[in-house]
């Protein structure tokens, strides 16, 4: 493969990848990630990013897909590819099997980097092996290294661009895809955040240890990942949100600012954790699902922290509006409800879903955003799938969606996908999936399904298990003699709803 650098090669010059560099070359003997027992200095990440190089060699490989789990050796593998200026692909390690094995045929990454426990599932390997992908195991001393394979390595051509994740969505729309999230927008997304100080060069790192449980491949783990090395803030990493240990990192630690999206918020309330430990806390921001109103009274009634909310999406490679201090100590009192206001480089407006055109101010509507984190270009609007109002003061109101997309504690679950799942086994004839209540999760999908033969949910589950993420698994599968249906004949989502409801 020599002789194809030139052609094939990052940019690491980008001002993002460089601004990582320099962070982590700023103090490499400095602590820069926690996770349970063990501290990882800054320089574990600088050996990331030379082992990825020695792994990719001559190849000129700059498509990297990461099987993203919540632990030091991933962190380190997705700070290393950005700050190299390649390509991050996410790769889900939720996915059954099947799912895993054909997200890699199809995205054809060059690079696969994996856990030794991923490497061993059913068809990921081969999937590698198909599209010639370089092999990389993460490990408990260094992040990278070469994993055993069986096939010679030959990346596959991919052109250059610009594209610095590409990351899978919850699909809100349709059927999961993937969201090209370039650096140029990410650059602007943490700028309009404040983070990285607009990537100018850094003098020292940042004192304290923010607190990461939202998974990396999710675009709250991956932009927190991200952006707390930018600032040149130690991270401390849980590999999923667990109550007892989360609120011990916060004892310890003591961070100014912690983030519990509402399912969290809702955990910590039921298990009455101490107000004590919210000692030193300013603030608590809260996103990537409707936060109740109710909830954060009741949270902030318990503990005196203030909950400032956000809004955004993974198309927006981050969050384009929420609440700040000084925001909520002039506003709180008045915008109960409110997401907050949209953030600097960011506008928002309100349309009539049917003509497009603006509404004024208080009228409720089809939420449009533009700026340059957004994928449309910087004078272009981009429609979100949400109904929202904004007030003659500039605060953001979300009233709902204009789709049937379940939002399960944060992960956006469309019907049609897990319905197209179900209809792809031999005894199912037709399925319906909609969303019930669920007091932790806000949501969680339901399925009724007409069967040609017999078959018990169990086998379903069994079925989905090797095709979905755990998140997408309905949380009850009925076999019914046939799907309620309006005169059109489609199937009636509210009369499947009330058949869960009503326990029949």
């Amino acid at each position: 493969m020599k002789g194809t650098m030139n052609a094939m090669s990052p940019d690491p010059g980008r001002p993002l990848s460089q601004r990582l560099r320099r962070m982590l070359a700023l103090a490499p003997d400095a602590p820069g990630l926690v996770f349970e027992e063990r501290t990882y200095p800054w320089a574990y990440h600088l050996e990331a990013v030379e082992d990825l190089e020695n792994a990719i060699g001559e190849s000129g490989a700059h498509r990297v897909g990461i099987v993203l789990r919540n632990r030091p050796a991933h962190h380190a593998a997705l700070i290393a590819v950005l700050a190299t200026g390649r390509e991050a692909v996410t790769l889900s390690p939720f996915h059954g099997d099947i799912a895993l094995a054909e997200d890699i045929t199809a995205l054809r990454p060059q690079v696969v980097i994996a856990a030794p426990e991923d490497w061993d599932r059913d068809g990921v390997a081969k999937a590698a092996a198909d599209v010639r992908a370089i092999a990389v195991r993460t490990g408990d001393g260094r992040a990278l290294r070469p994993h055993p394979a069986d096939w010679h390595a030959e990346p596959c051509a991919h052109a250059p661009s610009d594209v610095a994740v590409r990351m899978l969505t919850s699909g809100t729309t349709g059927r999961p895809k993937r969201i090209e999230l370039g650096y140029d927008a990410l650059t602007a997304a943490f700028d309009a955040a404040g983070h990285g100080a607009a990537m100018t060069d850094p003098q020292e790192l940042k004192p304290g240890t923010a607190i990461l449980w939202a998974p990396l491949m999710h675009i709250s783990g991956l932009y927190f990942a991200v952006g707390n090395v930018l600032e040149g803030k130690a991270t401390a990493l849980l590999e999923r949100f667990d109550v007892t240990r989360w609120s011990e990192l916060v004892r310890v630690h003591r961070p100014k600012l912690v983030s519990l999206q509402p399912t969290a918020m809702r955990m910590v309330l039921d298990a009455e954790v101490p107000r004590e430990v919210f000692d030193g806390v300013r603030a608590v921001l809260s996103g990537t699902a409707p936060l109740d109103p109710a909830d954060a009274e009741r949270f902030e009634a318990r503990y005196g922290v203030p909950v400032l909310a956000t809004y955004g999406a993974t198309e927006f490679a981050g969050a384009v509006a929420g609440w700040s201090l000084r925001l909520r100590r002039e506003w709180g009192d008045t915008k109960r409800g409110s997401v907050g206001r949209a953030h600097n480089g960011v506008e928002l407006r309100v349309v009539d879903p049917g003509t497009r055109d603006p509404l004024p101010p208080g009228e409720i509507g089809v939420l449009e955003a533009r700026g340059g984190q957004l994928p449309a270009a910087s004078d272009a609007w981009t429609a979100t799938t949400d109904l929202a109002s904004i007030d003659a003061d500039g605060f953001l109101f979300i009233h709902g969606r204009t789709d049937d997309a379940i939002n399960r504690g944060g992960f956006k679950i469309v019907p049609s996908v897990l319905e197209d799942a179900l209809k792809d086994h031999p005894a199912v004839r037709d399925a319906c999936v909609v969303g019930l209540p669920d007091a932790r999760l806000g949501e969680v999908p339901v399925a009724a399904v007409t069967v040609g033969e017999a078959v018990g949910e169990a086998a379903l589950r069994t079925f989905l298990e090797e095709r979905l993420a755990r998140y997408q698994l309905p949380a009850d599968i009925r076999v019914v003699a046939a799907l309620p249906r309006t005169p059109s004949l489609k199937a009636s989502r509210p009369e499947v709803r009330a058949l869960f409801e009503d326990g029949v």
